[in-house]
């Protein structure tokens, strides 16, 4: 399997940086100016999306990875894109495990599980955008709602095929 390797260049605190990015035996491992930072993401890491901090230079940053593009945050901002970093609020966890359960209690099966992954995807992103907090939370409920909807649907689906 070919590994993926991302690199990009940046300045922070008016000092260059060059970064590059791979995972290796499940581990993310940053390079900063060839020198490499291994940076274990916890078991929400693996849930809410990879999201953690690490010291560089004396200075507390994070390395995020969202749709599959890592990048670093350096004093709030995104040093590639140039956003500012918003975090994920601890909020959405409760979403996230109301999606994950779905796999859970339907026992296994791909289609559970994509509709789990992409509840908790969807509220993930909904819960970083810039809407208010409530519009926000709502979003998560009726996604959720729809993930469990759509499930109980291919069960009652599934129930009634002939034998």
């Amino acid at each position: 399997m070919k590994r993926k390797i991302t690199q990009w260049e940046c300045q922070i605190d008016g000092r260059g940086y060059a970064f590059s990015h791979e995972k290796v035996k499940g581990k993310h491992v940053l390079t900063s100016n060839g020198v490499p930072i291994e940076i274990k993401g916890g078991f929400l890491s693996m849930i809410l999306g990879f999201d953690e901090t690490f010291m560089l230079d004396g200075k507390e940053t994070r390395l995020v990875i969202e749709k599959n593009v890592p990048d670093v945050v350096a004093d709030g901002v995104y040093t590639q894109s140039g956003k500012v970093y918003t975090q994920r609020p601890g909020w959405v966890l409760v979403f996230a495990i109301l999606c994950l359960l779905i796999p859970i209690v339907s026992l296994g099966g791909a289609i559970p599980a994509v509709l789990g992954i992409l509840g908790i995807a969807f509220c993930v992103s909904v819960s970083k955008s810039s809407m208010s907090v409530s519009a926000r939370v709502i979003v998560c409920i009726l996604i959720t709602l729809a993930a469990w909807v759509l499930w109980f649907l291919l069960m009652v689906g599934i129930s009634m095929l002939p034998l």
